[in-house]
């Protein structure tokens, strides 16, 4: 069960396969805001809407597919998770591909029962990248920290034989970022 606001893009074309979808979402997550886009053109324009927590999408979709939204959603909204919802991914290729492409999973709509394992495991992992990007951040903002600190201290000191060695190695490691 998922008790907080959770905020959905759902990208499908047929009205019944939305529905159905957002009753499977709403067992387990009673709480979803779901934004529908039934094509490209409305995905383009509500996607901007909001910040949403996941994309539900459809992988086959009259003149459009769901992974062209894949790649706009990885483009734009890199960190937002992905599960295709879709009738049929026609091949093992198809489905590598998508998952190569960046998407967090897939659920077949006959097997809806699996959206809640899909969409927990998603957000997880989207939780978990965001953790890991943030202490990144964090380690790398308080080692350019030391690094002033240590380039201050060493052109306020006296001179010694390997300050000038000293500060171009400093130099070298401001440069690498």
């Amino acid at each position: 069960m998922i008790d907080r606001i959770l905020k959905v893009f759902l990208l499908e074309d047929r009205p019944v396969d939305a529905e159905l979808t957002k009753r499977a979402l709403l067992k387990f997550a009673p709480n979803s805001v779901i934004t529908v886009a039934n094509g490209e053109q409305e995905f383009l324009q509500r996607i901007q809407w909001a910040e949403y927590d996941i994309m539900l999408a459809d992988y086959h979709l009259p003149g459009y597919n769901g992974l062209e939204a894949l790649l706009h959603v990885r483009e734009h909204f890199p960190g937002m998770p992905f599960v295709f919802v879709t009738g049929q991914i026609n091949n093992e290729q198809k489905a590598t591909e998508a998952v190569l492409h960046g998407a967090n999973g897939y659920v077949l709509k006959e097997n809806l029962d699996q959206l809640e394992g899909a969409i927990k495991k998603a957000l997880k992992n989207a939780r978990d990248r965001q953790q890991r990007e943030d202490l990144l951040a964090e380690k790398k903002q308080t080692r350019s920290l030391m690094l002033q600190k240590a380039v201050y201290l060493l052109n306020s000191s006296d001179d010694f034989p390997k300050k000038g060695e000293i500060q171009e190695a400093l130099n070298q490691v401001q440069a690498l970022g």
